[in-house]
Parts: structure tokens; C-alpha cells; sequence
């Protein structure tokens, strides 16, 4: 074959390869799996590869500071079927889970139902509401750990001067408070994120609704009875489930303001995982504990979508 023949192959078999990728992203179905494969990638390394990483840990024995990991069978979850502590840390985080999000939901819509009224410095309460939650965990600890200090705590000042309490209290050094001590803090900096939430539907509501009301005699009451609480029902059954899951799994303010204690009185899951991991050197036992609390949110995560239909509320808005 001559340079011409040659030359002349070459650019057919190029218009070849040309014209078939050309057919190939002309299908819809393969312009978008190229378009989503970048996404699902991304998901997946984030998401997939270490939740099936734990799972894969929690058979094998890892000692911490051994890079060899001994195949271990399901001799962690045995430990963990035995192991009471850990019954009882699912127990607290669920009492803590529940206890949070219950504050939050509640105050959050009523404080997002007051600040969505128009009034005077209306956008300076709306400011101060938003602040909270914009203040590092770490930092609201800290601030909480300081003012409920048994000695020079401002909140044992203010309740010892409004005669509610008769002496100082160890807010989180004492097993009576700590637990409900733990959940008022989370509930001071979390109810912001109800408050935005909720606040973002309340101003989709057309005011006509709420002046058809007043014109027909309706109260105040019932017209958060029949106008905004069942516009707040997707709102509401979103935050259940997510403010949910994060406070079950919760671990900083819990580990800053008491680290589990005193005693067990907030060893909550996540710290008790944190404490055998870094403390016990035991990661195996660790990435099986981890794994059964997924396997807890996931079921939960089911229970709360069959028995609520949180997809219908929202698919009526």
C-alpha cells in the first residue's frame, strides 16, 4: 500500500471511530449515564466504600497500633450481644436523641411562628434566633460547661436569686442533671435550624389564607391549628428524621461537657464507640459497634417512612 492509500485508510478509519462515538452520545440513555457517572462516583467513595469498609472491620481483630488485621468471624458482634454497656449507651442516645429534637421541634416552630410575625426590630430577633447556630459546637459547649459550674456557674447565680434552687449545682457533675443538662444545650444551639426550616414555609403561606380566617372569626389558635401546623407538616416529619439521626449519633458537645459521665450517666453510643476505638485500642470492635448502629438507623429509617408517609405530605404540598 502507497503513502496516498495509506494516508486515504487512515482518515476513513478516523471518520469511522468519529461517526460511531458521535452515534454512541447521540443516545439518550448513554448521554445520561455519562452525565450521572461523575455524581454516582463521587457518592459512592463517599458514602458506599466506607460504610462496606466498617462492615468488612467489624469481622477482623485490629489492635491499633498493628497494621495486620486477624480474620475474627462474628466474634466482635458476640462481644457486643454480651456486652451491657453497650445496651445501655443505645438506650441513652435514643433518650437523648428523643429528648433534643422533641425541645427543638417544639420551640423551634413556635420561635419560627413568632419572628415570621412583622413587628418592630423584627429582622435584629431574626438575627439573634439564627445565632446560635452559627456559634462552633465546641464553642457553645465550652460556654455551657463554664456558666453551669458548681462554683462560679451564672446559671446557679440566676436560679439561687430567683429562690428556685436552695444551694450550687454540678449541672454536669452530677448524674441527676447531666443527662437533661446535655440535651438543654443541644437544644439551645440546634432549635435555629427548626426555626430556619419551619420559617421558610411559613413565608410560602399566601396571607389570604389567614385573612379569609380572621374575616370568618377564626381565633389565632385555630388558625395555627388549620392553616400553619398542617403547613409545617413536611417541615416537621423532615426534621424528625434527620435532627433524629444526628442526635443519635451525636458525639462532640456530649464528649466537651462530660465526657460520658459522671459515671455512665451520658456514655451515649457514640461516646462509648469513640472511648473503645482511642482509649481500648480496639478498632475491630469498634467498626462492629458502628455497624449495628447503622443497622438500628437504618430499620428506624424504614419504621418512620411505612408508618408516617412523611412523601405524601410533602407530594401534597
Amino acid at each position: 500500500m502507497d503513502h496516498k492509500s495509506q494516508t486515504v485508510h487512515r482518515t476513513s478509519s478516523w471518520h469511522r471511530v468519529r461517526d460511531r462515538l458521535f452515534e454512541t452520545l447521540s443516545s439518550k440513555r448513554n448521554l445520561a449515564l455519562l452525565t450521572v457517572l461523575p455524581a454516582l462516583t463521587l457518592f459512592a467513595l463517599i458514602n458506599i466504600v466506607p460504610i462496606l469498609w466498617a462492615i468488612y472491620a467489624g469481622f477482623h481483630d485490629i489492635f491499633i497500633f498493628d497494621p495486620e488485621w486477624t480474620w475474627y468471624g462474628l466474634e466482635n458482634y458476640r462481644i457486643l450481644w454480651s456486652d451491657q454497656q453497650f445496651h445501655t449507651s443505645i438506650i441513652r442516645s435514643t433518650t437523648f436523641a428523643i429528648g433534643t429534637v422533641a425541645f427543638q421541634a417544639t420551640a423551634g416552630i413556635l420561635i419560627a411562628v413568632l419572628v415570621a410575625r412583622e413587628f418592630r426590630f423584627n429582622r435584629f430577633a431574626r438575627a439573634m434566633v439564627m445565632m446560635g447556630y452559627l456559634i462552633p459546637t465546641a464553642i457553645v459547649a465550652y460556654m455551657a460547661y463554664w456558666m453551669g459550674n458548681s462554683t462560679y456557674g451564672v446559671v446557679n447565680w440566676i436560679l439561687l436569686n430567683l429562690g428556685l434552687i436552695d444551694g450550687m449545682i454540678a449541672w454536669f457533675g452530677d448524674s441527676t442533671y447531666a443527662m437533661i443538662s446535655v440535651i438543654g444545650v443541644n437544644w439551645w444551639k440546634y432549635t435555629a435550624f427548626v426555626v430556619i426550616m419551619a420559617l421558610a414555609r411559613l413565608q410560602s403561606i399566601p396571607d389570604s389564607h389567614y385573612e379569609a380566617a380572621r374575616v370568618s372569626g377564626a381565633s389565632a389558635w385555630r388558625q395555627f391549628r388549620d392553616i400553619t401546623l398542617p403547613n409545617l407538616k413536611g417541615v416537621i416529619f423532615i426534621v424528625l428524621l434527620l435532627r433524629g439521626v444526628w442526635m443519635f449519633l451525636h458525639f462532640d458537645s456530649v464528649w466537651i461537657l462530660t465526657r460520658g459521665g459522671p459515671g455512665d450517666s451520658t456514655m451515649v453510643s457514640a461516646v462509648y464507640a469513640y472511648e473503645t476505638a482511642f482509649i481500648g485500642y480496639d478498632l475491630g470492635l469498634t467498626a462492629a459497634m458502628s455497624t449495628v448502629l447503622f443497622g438500628i438507623l437504618v430499620v428506624a429509617a424504614i419504621i418512620y417512612f411505612i408508618v408516617l408517609e412523611p412523601e405524601e405530605e410533602v407530594r401534597v404540598e
